[in-house]
């Protein structure tokens, strides 16, 4: 008796180590760590870099139309020099993205497309800033009414114009652009 007794506790002890887990290798974890590197997938520095330049060059001409002087700003011959003065700030912003377009270094591949989006913009502010130009020199002698049409005019090119490639379809362009502090206030 004593010897069953001693094997029920014995088998006993067994079952419940078992079911306790005594002895055994921990389980494995649900998933298993990656020997692979983390991945650090994020825009090409280059295009970052370009994103900037390009940004930089541009940002300004987004918002001046709002800082212009406006047709409705211009009553009297007295008004003039406030129309000037938004021509020669038009003139100077013009004079600053042309520039920094004309400076951009070529996108490479997959993005070469973002070269596009710099020459159209290019094309665009050279063609306004040759009208600007013309309107500036005409302004002292052309009065009022030709005051407010060179104001509606520059503002309507530049709030009706639309880049000739859209930033979401040149290829990290986009993601680029977020990854660049200069380019918060273009889109």
């Amino acid at each position: 008796m004593k010897i069953r007794t001693a094997m029920r506790f014995g088998v006993t002890a067994v079952v419940a180590c078992l079911v306790a887990g005594c002895g055994s290798n921990p389980p494995e974890p649900a998933f298993a760590p990656s020997s692979a590197a983390p991945s650090t997938a994020g825009p090409d520095p280059a295009l970052v870099s370009w994103a900037g330049g390009y940004c930089a060059a541009v940002k300004d001409m987004r918002l001046i139309v709002y800082s212009l002087a406006k047709n409705f700003d211009i009553e009297s011959e007295a008004d003039l020099p406030k129309a000037a003065a938004s021509l020669e700030k038009l003139d100077t912003a013009l004079t600053a993205a042309i520039g920094g377009l004309e400076k951009l270094p070529q996108a490479g591949p997959p993005a070469q497309e973002a070269n596009t989006l710099a020459s159209g913009e290019l094309a665009f502010y050279r063609k306004l800033h040759g009208k600007v130009t013309e309107y500036r020199t005409l302004l002292p002698r052309a009065g009022v009414e030709y005051a407010k049409a060179a104001l509606n005019l520059s503002g309507a090119d530049l709030v009706s114009h639309v880049p000739s490639v859209e930033t979401a379809k040149v290829p990290g362009l986009d993601q680029a652009m977020k990854a660049d502090k200069a380019c918060e206030l273009v889109g």
